[in-house]
């Protein structure tokens, strides 16, 4: 199937991206439901999860043929990531870093980089793990401590990371470590390397299951052409695909919060009181369901708007990204909470789904960069952009 999403007025657009949309939904339904909440239980990596994903060609969504994929674009990619979503957030999760890392080997990496490591993640053949946090860096670059020094024609990486994602499962990581005092490299590391270390996964609220774990580098030998991209060239790799990595988290919230909306819709239309649903009865309910719904919309709607940004190129999409994480996120938490509202004490059990929703919806003001920087980030873009024009673009 060839999916282009930039042709929104094509009628074999529309079915291809009805089709895909329709698939994902049918086995979402069907298959990663149950599979994600053996996950969220377990707090295990799922091997028949990740195959499941890769089966259907997920990780290809964001990437044309011409590198593997299937022809189509951003806004393709975060269509599926929302229908992933709705059925189970962390499946939605479990292909973000390998994309990420392909995307940034496509932009930055040689054709030999390309040949080994994009096109294997690309057709899910390879699990990727993106390895920037530290335990002092929160969302600072600058603040990394792990340093890559050349020895010879090698690297030689020591260092540590926190809070990396599929730490012990990927079969790549992308590694971020000083070159220099003031200079960020990225480099690629198969992680059969004896120098990455995995250590212990950490509990976690929500998403435990995606095997976040710290890793020690100890001694971690790279050939020279392990490099991604130029010397220095970290800071704009990281910065480059992060913004894309921020409008995929919002494309996720917008599915958590589509599911608790339809879990508050069903309570409310079978829960009776005096002989009259809930949502029949009460003009309270069917307020904060609609208000919930026009949440959900507006998140929708800035995520679709983002992602059109990036496959058009524009230089709004650091901005638009940051905009699209604050709105998507505070709404996934409010609605997630207002759903719990709806189903009482029944919603805050395990016999529903809307709990395990409410502690993934508190993540996304809190990981992968907290919403306090979004806003900041935000805010100087528009500062400076009136600087230079006198007015604010669209």
């Amino acid at each position: 199937m060839t999916i282009d999403a930039t042709q929104p007025t094509d009628p074999s657009h529309a079915n291809d991206l009805r089709d895909m949309v329709a698939l994902l939904r049918r086995v979402g339904v069907e298959r990663i439901e149950d599979l994600a909440t053996t996950v969220d239980r377990t707090q295990e990596f799922s091997p028949e999860l990740w195959a499941l994903l890769s089966d259907l060609g997920v990780p290809a969504l964001a990437f044309p043929e011409s590198q593997g994929g299937v022809g189509g674009s951003y806004l393709t990619y975060v269509t599926g990531m929302e229908e992933i979503a709705r059925a189970g957030a962390c499946a939605a999760l479990y292909v973000g870093p390998t994309v990420q890392v392909a995307m940034a080997i496509a932009r930055y990496g040689s054709p030999a980089q390309w040949r080994d490591f994009g096109a294997e993640l690309v057709q899910g053949r390879a699990l990727g793990a993106w390895a920037f946090t530290e335990p002092g860096t929160g969302s600072d670059p600058r603040q990394i401590r792990t340093r890559a020094t050349r020895d010879g024609s090698d690297w030689l990486l020591e260092g540590g990371k926190m809070f990396i994602s599929f730490a012990d499962a990927a079969d790549v990581a992308l590694v971020f470590a000083k070159t220099g005092d003031d200079s960020l490299s990225a480099f690629l590391v198969d992680t059969d390397n004896d120098g990455w270390q995995p250590r212990t996964p950490i509990k976690m609220l929500a998403f435990g299951g995606m095997g976040t774990a710290p890793v020690a580098i100890d001694g971690l030998r790279l050939p020279g052409d392990a490099l991604l991209g130029e010397e220095g060239a970290g800071f704009e790799i990281l910065i480059d695909t992060e913004a894309e990595a921020k409008i995929r988290a919002a494309a996720i919230c917008v599915g958590i919060g589509r599911r608790a909306l339809e879990e508050a819709v069903r309570y409310a239309s079978q829960r009776e009181h005096r002989g009259r649903t809930i949502g029949d009865r009460f003009p309270t309910i069917q307020a904060l369901i609609g208000e919930m719904s026009a949440r959900v919309d507006a998140a929708r709607a800035l995520v679709h708007h983002a992602a059109t940004a990036v496959d058009q190129g524009s230089p709004d999409v650091k901005r638009l990204a940051a905009s699209t994480r604050i709105v998507a996120s505070r709404m996934t938490r409010e609605v997630s909470s207002d759903a719990m509202q709806i189903c009482g004490a029944y919603g805050f059990s395990q016999e529903m789904v809307l709990e395990r929703l409410y502690r993934e919806g508190k993540f996304y003001e809190v990981g992968q960069g907290v919403i306090e920087l979004q806003r900041i980030i935000v805010g100087k873009h528009r500062l400076s952009e009136f600087s230079r024009s006198g007015s604010l673009g669209t």
